[in-house]
């Protein structure tokens, strides 16, 4: 089995992101994030979880984090439209 590096494993959750037009008030929260993820990622790999438990941990913090982030982006362009 090939072993995942964290990095690896975070873009992968977080491409989803390469495709939204982030505003610039959004930018450092998503690098905080990134690192979160980073920690996260690689911490569970160092506690000896395989490659896709560490996946889909990952995958579901980020999911709830997309969402909220998604849900600020629709708030500012909206307040923006006003």
């Amino acid at each position: 089995m090939i072993r995942a590096y964290p990095q690896q494993v975070v873009a992968a959750a977080m491409q989803p992101l390469a495709e939204v037009d982030v505003p610039p008030a959004l930018r450092a929260s998503i690098q905080r994030q990134g690192q979160t993820l980073l920690a996260l990622a690689a911490n569970l790999l160092h506690a000896g979880l395989d490659e896709q438990q560490v996946r889909s941990v990952v995958d579901k913090a980020f999911a709830s984090y997309r969402d909220e982030l998604i849900a600020a982006i629709v708030a500012l362009r909206e307040r923006d439209e006003t």
